[in-house]
């Protein structure tokens, strides 16, 4: 007969039933474990090294935007860089002498919360890899969003960031120096 008592939490004290062993229980072999290097004699894994599209350039993504994150890259850009402006956001770029072009976004809070703001870097992001290949190199360049690209579709975007670059020199056309 089993016992059930109180325990001073107002909770019932029910002892425990051992489990039954289970029949047939799978175990891996050493084989199927990539983690594990291969036995002596064993046969290696057919598997490749990573993952399709996790490797930078392979895949259908393109390579991930180089972005800025130092504070005195950003005062550089405030400090010396020329701005283009369009209804939907602001560009402001700053020739370097890196061989590569490198991002910055502004979302401030007046376009709205957190979901919004990250939504906008992401959308802006996705458009950048799209004209990727047509970057010069040699570029720091800061993206500020207005409020009215929080309801401005996906072309209209593409069309305001394309034109400002162009017009900046980061893409095609002749450079701004």
């Amino acid at each position: 007969m089993e016992r059930i008592t109180n325990s001073p939490h107002g909770q019932a004290d029910v002892p425990a039933e051992k489990a039954a062993p289970r029949e047939g229980a799978r175990l891996p072999r050493p084989d199927e474990d990539d983690r594990r290097s291969p036995s002596p004699g064993g046969q290696a894994g057919t598997r490749s090294e990573a993952p399709d599209g996790l490797i930078r350039g392979r895949g259908p993504n393109p390579p991930p935007l180089e972005m800025l994150s130092k504070p005195q890259d950003f005062a550089a850009i405030q400090e010396r860089g020329t701005n283009r402006s369009h209804p939907l956001l602001i560009v402001r770029v700053l020739r370097t002498e890196l061989g590569t072009t490198r991002f910055a976004f502004s979302t401030g809070r007046r376009l709205g919360g957190a979901v919004i703001r990250n939504r906008i870097r992401r959308r802006l992001r996705e458009v950048l890899r799209v004209m990727a290949p047509a970057f010069r190199p040699g570029w720091d360049v800061l993206i500020i969003a207005r409020p009215a690209l929080v309801e401005a579709d996906h072309d209209a975007l593409v069309g305001a960031v394309r034109r400002l670059l162009a017009r900046s020199g980061v893409i095609g056309g002749p450079s701004a120096t």
